[in-house]
């Protein structure tokens, strides 16, 4: 692991000016995983050539990030800021991290507030970046599940992600582990969707955008930032509200982004394939491996209505919360 870092610390030159990098992490209503979080980010390596800010944006009304900022402020390592964000909403919070890096940092890191880095995780997006000259950089996110988490869980591989190799360019990202040029932020004109504020899929939307404008996204394979999946997410009900929601905000994008009619057919195809796929596979499914297998298939039934959704303008709000409500 040393060596590791010390080789990729080596692979981004030392400049007349130290890099500005803010490590932003958006969060609402954790606080125990929020202190877990920053113990990582205050383990990171850092490369000699980076000067790095840490911003958390707290969306809870009741500011519950509050006494763990200041309970770590002194004793961190790099400059802690932290910032209520009043406005509710995945996205609204995010913009917000764009506001702030504007003009002040070279670089803006995101990450997850369930999540924690492996100690070269920002060395490693830094060297990706220095060496493709990309745009983005986004890293694997393993989800972990928890050590009683049931068989058909663990063999289903319901939330892993693909990956790829390290350096190489990739077409869909996400916010929960990147790192963004902040010039090309601003050259782009990219922000993120506030009609996806609720609804997830707003960092999807946001890539595309980003890609459909003319920029390059990388892959940094060992810029490792590890999700712990909590006990709500164990569920066959959540893993089929997660496929509808991926399905919808695939066809949203479409809507977004292309609004041809050839993209509209083409994501209907699409759809309609999941959901045939899952109907075919569902009986053989349960007979061979059980409810692995069923939920499985449903999962492509439910991705390919989550797509007709989205396709016909319905958005599916999959993080809509009380306190948007009493606004």
């Amino acid at each position: 692991m040393t060596e590791a870092i010390v080789s990729a610390a080596e692979a981004i030159p030392t400049r007349s000016r130290p890099l500005r990098v803010c490590v932003a992490i958006p969060t609402y209503r954790r606080p125990e995983l929020l202190r877990r979080l920053l113990g990582g980010v205050a383990a990171l390596a850092i490369p000699t050539a980076c000067v790095v800010e840490v911003l958390v944006m707290d969306n809870d009304p009741a500011q519950s990030a509050g006494p763990a900022i200041a309970d770590l402020r002194e004793r961190f390592p790099f400059a802690l800021s932290y910032a209520h964000v009043k406005e509710p909403g995945l996205s609204s919070v995010r913009n917000f991290a764009l506001s702030w890096v504007r003009e002040r940092f070279d670089f803006l890191a995101m990450i997850d507030d369930d999540e924690l880095p492996q100690s070269q995780w920002l060395l490693e997006l830094m060297r990706v970046q220095e060496r493709t000259q990309a745009d983005g950089v986004v890293g694997p996110v393993p989800r972990l599940l928890p050590p009683n988490a049931s068989h058909w869980l663990r063999t289903g591989k319901f939330f892993d992600l693909p990956v790829y190799a390290d350096g190489s360019s990739v077409k869909d990202g996400y916010s929960g582990n990147c790192l963004l040029r902040v010039s090309s932020i601003e050259r782009l004109g990219v922000r993120f969707d506030l009609a996806l504020n609720f609804a997830g899929g707003e960092d999807l939307m946001f890539f595309r955008e980003m890609l459909g404008r003319g920029a390059k996204l990388a892959y940094a394979a060992h810029a490792v930032a590890e999700e712990s999946m909590s006990a709500e997410r164990l569920t066959a009900t959540y893993i089929l509200q997660l496929n509808f929601r991926r399905g919808n905000t695939l066809s949203l994008c479409d809507r977004r982004l292309d609004g041809r009619a050839r993209a509209f057919a083409l994501r209907a195809l699409k759809a309609c394939a999941r959901i045939g796929r899952g109907c075919a596979t569902l009986v053989p499914g349960m007979l061979l491996r059980g409810r692995t297998g069923a939920v499985r298939a449903l999962s492509d039934v439910a991705h390919g209505l989550g797509g007709f959704a989205g396709l016909f303008g319905h958005t599916y709000q999959a993080y809509d919360r009380p306190d948007r409500a009493a606004r």
